[in-house]
């Protein structure tokens, strides 16, 4: 068995440093505000100028508020781990071994190296995968190159997407665990939603305490 994190709401806790750079963003082009749950109701990962033009971004910002929010948090001190996380990490390690963990993240190598100097996780650092070319063939690609199971956890029903997109590219062997904790970037309704409608690939896990569910129930 084979087991990819995602990072940014999984991981770590960054919804709120996500919601105060945009709201900035906002705030200096005169936008109005939008609350923080239909931030999170709109945030995915596939698309990102979607997704501003889906908050009222208009098309002659969006370039603009793309390059200013990856600006403005890289300037910002880094998220901070989700409790219990960095435990969840070491427990699936000391199960699956080293070389099954992978962290499957949009963010930069040197955002990455920062936090987890920080954090102690420089042990981790070999297993980040940055999926340039889009998450669905990043996932595809780790999926094919075993024969066992391989299993994304993501707190974004865009994660899940990424998975049904890696299945129909022939990664059969992917499952998808979509999780609902307080921490996570979309709301636990819709992540729900997503599970209901492809439960042949998808589950819910509710809290990363849960996580050995994954293998002790095999």
């Amino acid at each position: 068995m084979r087991l990819a994190f995602d990072l940014d709401g999984t991981l770590y806790d960054t919804l709120t440093l996500s919601f105060d750079v945009d709201e900035g963003i906002r705030r200096d082009l005169r936008y109005e505000k939008v609350s923080r749950e239909e931030y999170k109701t709109k945030f995915q990962s596939r698309d990102w100028r979607r997704f501003y033009r889906d908050l009222g971004i208009r098309e002659e910002h969006i370039e603009f508020v793309l390059d200013e929010f990856i600006r403005r948090f890289k300037a910002a001190n880094p998220p901070h781990m989700i409790p219990g996380a960095k435990e969840a990490l070491q427990g699936a390690e000391k199960v699956l071994g080293h070389e099954n963990i992978f962290i499957v993240t949009n963010e930069t190598p040197e955002g990455v190296q920062k936090r987890f100097q920080r954090d102690g996780l420089m042990h981790y650092l070999d297993r980040i995968e940055n999926p340039f070319q889009g998450k669905a063939i990043e996932l595809h690609r780790l999926a094919t190159g075993h024969d066992g199971v391989f299993t994304y956890v993501g707190d974004l029903v865009s994660d899940g997407e990424d998975c049904s997109e890696a299945r129909r590219m022939g990664a059969t062997n992917i499952e998808f665990y979509g999780i609902t904790h307080p921490y996570a970037m979309n709301p636990e309704e819709a992540m729900k939603e997503f599970v209901r409608r492809n439960e042949e690939f998808a589950k819910i896990l509710n809290n990363l305490r849960e996580l050995d569910v994954l293998w002790s129930q095999r």
